[in-house]
């Protein structure tokens, strides 16, 4: 588990006690220790490796212990203990947006309703409605929050699956059953949510089996797929596939709608086992999965773009993340990222970029501590002062401005001007009806002062579904007022989603494959942006931050923002 996840385990742990009525010192300890882990800048595991978690201040012993087990196992015997005194499924209720301890206990002790069916059902009789604190329109928001969270409920993010399938594989590769190993399935198609992490494995299934018995694998079932159950929740799937059909399995397990069509319809057939057939019925022996497409008459295309693109499409040079050269979309303590400008710029640095465009929150975002005017300037010097120290590397001037209800960006103009870039970005008002929402943005593109719009349509995967603007007329504004996009590398985020790529792509649309770090940590999501970009066909060329230092700063001027 990653920082935020073993934080959210923590808040929930507390927000348990305080429904069973506990020590409330202890639940406080609790609530800080999740604040505390969530602005670490050093993930859990790694200090837990390097025997430092001792050393955060705020976490005991006994907390140190419980974030050790979520760490490497993903439960506690404190998790356990706590759900076993609790109506079975009222947990679950802590944890869907608008229901704080206080709603849960009375749906619990009042009403009798202890689980996500019965509040669902309470909701489509329209019960809630009637209670006190409740009311129409939180019965409806939950009705949404219950549809959505049952959408998603076997989902994990791309970041978690990465996590589970690096480390199945360094276990899985070490076993002397084992020919190959290689990903398929969602995984390889880089999905952005995935139910199960998928390989295809050339091996002798007995003695697979054995080996991953005696190594105490949790198997689930030893049958084809061999299934195995991750501690994070996920499901490993092994196909097993001898030397004669790895390619041809591979091709069909790797899976896309679109390209999976165009098979069939080369093969001429309904079916998709024929595709072993025909390399039997001709006997070859591809030596790769794009040999055998060749073989077929299939034009091979690179897994991510088989969700959305066929055999038919034109070549593609997709991103790859070594073509990133610089940052852009990051916080500092000077709003609220975790650290200092100088770590951010440095641990950028570090990761072999040539630049980092800094852009903390503006000061409409009072509750992130968005910089007012004079901070700004302040922030402006420490920048220059940094540049100085810095000679092989730039920090970019930028801010990330809220578009604030008329479209207007937060700050007037001539402050607006003093910065290298501005991202324009909504943080308020989720809930004015999609055109208004569509107007919004559109005007906030229209300010000759905005560089690029950040994380466009505000989802959260499996936690919301966003504010629902018409993306393809944003798009085209975008397109007519020369404005950038962004791809937000957030895992929660992944925004733009890339099926609106493609119309980006052949509008002409720059994007910018952005972090949004609040952390050191953070800035390392953005490979998580390049698949995204990869699934819309998108090439280096098609990316703002493929340049270089020197040709950023020549870009940035032209641009007129100072």
């Amino acid at each position: 588990m990653n920082n935020s996840q073993i934080s959210e385990k923590i808040k929930l742990l507390s927000s348990m006690m305080n429904l069973l009525e506990e020590n409330p010192f202890k639940i406080r300890a609790f609530d800080k220790a999740s604040r505390i882990i969530e602005n670490h800048p050093e993930e859990m595991g790694v200090l837990i490796d390097e025997d430092r978690l001792k050393d955060v201040p705020g976490i005991g012993d006994g907390l140190a212990h419980i974030i050790l087990y979520y760490a490497k196992s993903g439960m506690t015997s404190l998790e356990k203990e706590l759900t076993e005194k609790l109506p079975h499924g009222l947990p679950e209720l802590l944890t869907l947006p608008g229901l704080g301890v206080k709603k849960v206990r009375q749906l619990w002790q009042e009403n009798g309703i202890n689980n996500l069916d019965e509040l669902k059902l309470a909701a489509e009789q329209n019960l809630l409605a009637e209670l006190k604190g409740f009311g129409p329109k939180i019965q409806l928001k939950l009705i949404d929050a219950i549809a959505f969270r049952e959408q998603h409920s076997r989902h994990f993010h791309l970041d978690i699956a990465l996590k589970v399938a690096d480390e199945w594989q360094a276990i899985i590769e070490s076993f002397t059953s084992i020919q190959r190993i290689e990903l398929t399935g969602q995984l390889r198609r880089g999905n952005e949510l995935l139910e199960s992490v998928d390989f295809i494995v050339q091996a002798d299934l007995p003695s697979l089996i054995k080996e991953l018995e005696s190594t105490n694998c949790n198997l689930l079932s030893d049958s084809d797929p061999i299934i195995l159950h991750d501690k994070s929740g996920m499901s490993v799937h092994l196909n097993i596939c001898s030397s004669e059909n790895f390619f041809s399995n591979q091709l069909l397990l790797t899976g896309g709608d679109i390209y999976q069509k165009d098979i069939k319809r080369i093969l001429k057939t309904g079916g998709m086992s024929t595709v072993q057939n025909f390399v039997d019925d001709k006997a070859i022996k591809p030596a790769s999965e794009e040999a055998l497409c060749h073989a077929l008459g299939l034009k091979w295309i690179e897994p991510e773009l088989r969700d959305h693109f066929g055999a038919d499409s034109n070549g593609f040079e997709l991103i790859t993340t070594p073509d990133i050269k610089g940052i852009f979309h990051a916080h500092s303590t000077w709003s609220d990222g975790v650290n200092s400008l100088q770590e951010m710029a440095l641990a950028t640095r570090d990761l072999g970029y040539q630049y980092l465009g800094i852009s903390d929150h503006s000061q409409a975002a009072y509750y992130a501590n968005g910089l007012q005017p004079e901070r700004v300037r302040a922030q402006w010097d420490a920048i220059d002062e940094l540049n100085d120290k810095l000679s092989d590397f730039h920090v970019f001037k930028g801010i990330e401005a809220d578009i604030l209800k008329n479209g207007d960006l937060d700050y007037d103009e001539e402050l607006l001007q003093g910065f290298d870039f501005v991202i324009a970005s909504i943080h308020s008002h989720f809930h004015m009806d999609s055109v208004k929402q569509t107007d919004r943005i559109i005007r906030a593109l229209q300010s000759p002062l905005t560089t690029m719009l950040g994380h466009p349509t505000g989802r959260m995967l499996m936690a919301r579904e966003g504010y629902n603007p018409d993306m393809p007329a944003i798009i085209s504004v975008a397109a007519e007022y020369d404005k950038i996009i962004e791809i937000n590398t957030t895992p929660k985020r992944l925004d733009l989603d890339w099926r609106h790529l493609k119309f980006a792509r052949e509008k002409g649309v720059k994007i910018s494959i952005n972090p949004d770090a609040h952390r050191m940590a953070s800035l390392a999501t953005i490979p998580l942006g390049v698949k995204m970009a990869r699934k819309g066909g998108i090439s280096p060329s098609d990316v703002i931050n493929s340049l270089n230092v020197d040709e950023m700063e020549t870009y940035l001027r032209s641009r007129g923002t100072r």
